[in-house]
């Protein structure tokens, strides 16, 4: 019966590890649960400054719309992962699509 506990407990602190270092790199905690090792990450979109893209494009002659089209597109959109450990202690990583 130990045996089980601290693999949980094993589970547990690699799970909160993972929550840790997402959290480092901009996500927020939406949805946590510590029993089944499942949580929800929200990462807000970046905002694009569109009048200074529109400035750049008019210099270089068009040629920053692509990256403005991107910036628009990629990066301003909402990111959200969900997290869990499986039975077997692997980590999985799920990006979940609005």
């Amino acid at each position: 019966m130990e045996d089980t506990n601290s693999t949980y407990e094993e589970k547990f602190q690699r799970f909160s590890n993972i929550i840790s270092t997402k959290t480092l790199q901009g996500f927020m905690v939406a949805d946590r649960n510590d029993k089944a090792l499942v949580a929800v990450l929200v990462k807000e979109g970046s905002k694009v400054n569109h009048l200074l893209h529109f400035l750049i494009s008019v210099i270089t002659c068009g040629f920053w719309i692509l990256v403005w089209a991107w910036l628009a597109l990629v990066k301003s959109k909402e990111q959200r992962v969900r997290i869990s450990i499986d039975n077997g202690g692997n980590v999985l990583e799920e990006k979940i699509k609005l």
